[in-house]
């Protein structure tokens, strides 16, 4: 498999899983997002993730309206009034570029078309994902390619747009790419994230796999981690109450410090797969070969002669059926360990 490059960063197996914190979808403008970005530079993420959103760019008149769910109900919400919620001006991104710098955080962002696409490589972000939606249009992924960034490539589209996707990048030089399994859902059904996709995802395409997590909670995250994510991104909020998409799913700045370190002692965890190869018994807990009885000099030593006791420090209990069946070289008392000279 490859690894690939995000800033300063390695993504790849072997490597830590890359952390990535998402307020793209619940901040509500300048203020709150330079506090989310915070919050995820403070608990200790590799990279805060953001939607660079120009909704007129992205949406018609037509009306699409979003289901999600709360802590209370389920609710409906215009698509067009969601994303009119995270908008920034180019100034203020900027400005919040600046900011994620200053705090030692990658940035990360979705554009919504061609505006974006040159914003965020004017600002040279760390990468560029391609969103769910637009994994089949071509002319974008295109522009995004010809900016030279690394590029995230969500995987909900069908196999065939995804090749196709990522084709296009290799085409315009780019080696930096990362293939996201993200489930579907505001918030995700446990029967729909099928995080057996990600090892199939991994083999398919040669690249790491990153989860993007839908789900109440940071269980899952875990559980990408443990089948072979390489790259989390996890959405965070200041209120999780808060009465909009993508909230009741999402982790508080409280609970962003825990939920990274259990990533990392999960990873440590992991250690080292031929640790199956050396002994993890220490000696004191195994046993060695001693006299049951009285064995006079050229005796026969037999198992009934023999006893097996702890600790393992002498003549290991493995070695018995080869010293059974051999003559004593010496009168040997009972409960004493054997020794190499004991038996001819």
């Amino acid at each position: 498999m490859n690894c690939v490059k995000i800033g300063n960063k390695i993504v790849g197996d072997g490597y830590p899983c890359f952390i990535s914190l998402e307020p793209g979808a619940t901040h509500t403008g300048l203020e709150s997002a330079r506090m989310l970005a915070k919050a995820a530079a403070d608990a200790g993420a590799d990279a805060v993730k953001f939607q660079t959103i120009d909704t007129d760019e992205l949406m018609s008149f037509e009306k699409i309206m979003i289901d999600y769910e709360t802590a209370e109900e389920k609710k409906s919400e215009s698509v067009y009034t969601a994303l009119k919620r995270r908008e920034l001006s180019f100034d203020e991104w900027r400005a919040l570029k600046s900011y994620c710098d200053e705090l030692g955080i990658l940035f990360i962002s979705t554009p919504s078309g061609p505006k974006t696409v040159d914003l965020l490589a004017e600002m040279n972000v760390a990468a560029i994902k391609v969103a769910k939606s637009d994994v089949n249009n071509r002319y974008l992924i295109r522009l995004i390619a010809e900016k030279g960034l690394p590029v995230i490539m969500d995987a909900r589209e069908k196999f065939e747009d995804v090749e196709v996707g990522i084709i296009i990048c290799e085409q315009a030089g780019i080696k930096d790419i990362v293939i996201m399994h993200c489930p579907s859902g505001y918030p995700a059904e446990y029967a729909g994230i099928h995080l057996k996709a990600i090892p199939h995802i991994k083999n398919i395409f040669g690249y790491p796999v990153a989860y993007s997590d839908h789900s109440v909670g940071e269980h899952m995250n875990y559980a990408a981690l443990g089948i072979g994510a390489n790259f989390i991104e996890k959405t965070i909020t200041l209120d999780k109450t808060t009465d909009a998409v993508e909230h009741y799913m999402s982790l508080e700045p409280q609970e962003l410090g825990q939920f990274i370190d259990t990533v990392r002692k999960i990873e440590e965890a992991f250690g080292n797969p031929r640790i199956i190869f050396n002994s993890r018994v220490n000696a004191l807990h195994r046993r060695s070969i001693m006299t049951s009885r009285k064995i006079k000099k050229g005796e026969t030593i037999t198992v009934e002669s023999l006893s097996f006791k702890r600790p393992g420090t002498h003549i290991s209990v493995d070695r018995y059926e080869n010293i059974v069946g051999r003559k004593a070289a010496l009168d040997l008392e009972e409960g004493v360990f054997l020794k190499e000279c004991d038996f001819e």
